[in-house]
């Protein structure tokens, strides 16, 4: 008996190690590379001052795609901060891909809280991203999208990508050796041992920070925050 479980249990192992480096199943990183560049072409439209935990460079992308992306957002990524309050004018995505963009869309988030717990309620969004020009893999280029969005204490802004059993379009470069932050991916029921709200390196296991940040200002937005009403409750974890 004890024979039959640790087989299973090396079994388990192999699969999603395998799933990880090979992008297998639903999810997939790029691989270590120490050779990056990171391409900022026309990301100046955001004039808040800039805010991001990784180091300016990155050695890796993840992505989650088929049965890891279902919604209404399983499969995204985040990173937290806490500035006090600010308004959230936009949000900073260092993105790259491997040849298989084809305008998917993307819906941006601000969820409330981050750093001393999981995310929780959503505070804004803008839905349906699209036509991204996105470097090829080693390039990580810088996507700037205006939220518009007051927050009074921590945040985590990220994205969800409609890669709902299709592979991934594009994948979120990553900082495997900077001084860390607080990434967050939401994981699917049944897909991986673990499920909800994760620290991204349960999964991609040398992640540090995600290629995600935001532009803020002081004071309130003079843009509107759209409103989830109804809806919202369909996104409590």
């Amino acid at each position: 008996m004890r024979t039959s479980i640790t087989a299973i249990l090396l079994c388990l192992l192999v699969f999603y190690g395998a799933t990880e480096s090979a992008g297998a199943g639903n999810f997939s990183s790029l691989g270590f590379r120490e050779d990056t560049v990171v391409r900022e072409d026309g990301a100046d439209q955001c004039m808040g001052a800039r805010v991001y935990n990784h180091d300016q460079s990155f050695e890796n992308g993840y992505a989650w795609d088929n049965m890891g992306t279902q919604p209404p957002h399983y499969g995204c990524f985040g990173e937290a901060f806490d500035l006090g309050p600010v308004t959230v004018e936009c949000g900073l995505f260092w993105f790259t891909q491997i040849g298989y963009y084809d305008n998917s869309p993307m819906d941006v988030y601000v969820w409330e809280g981050g750093v001393t717990g999981p995310p929780g309620e959503v505070l804004c969004v803008v839905w349906g991203i699209t036509e991204l020009n996105i470097a090829h893999w080693p390039e990580c280029s810088l996507h700037e999208i205006e939220i518009g969005c007051c927050v009074s204490g921590e945040f985590t802004v990220g994205y969800w990508p409609d890669f709902y059993l299709q592979n991934a379009e594009w994948f979120c470069c990553a900082d495997e050796n900077g001084l860390g932050g607080f990434p967050w991916t939401c994981i699917a029921p049944g897909i991986y041992p673990v499920s909800g709200w994760q620290h991204v390196n349960v999964v991609f296991s040398s992640c540090r920070s995600m290629g995600l940040g935001a532009t803020v200002v002081e004071g309130p937005s003079t843009a509107e925050s759209e409103s989830w009403g109804a809806i919202k409750s369909l996104f409590r974890r």
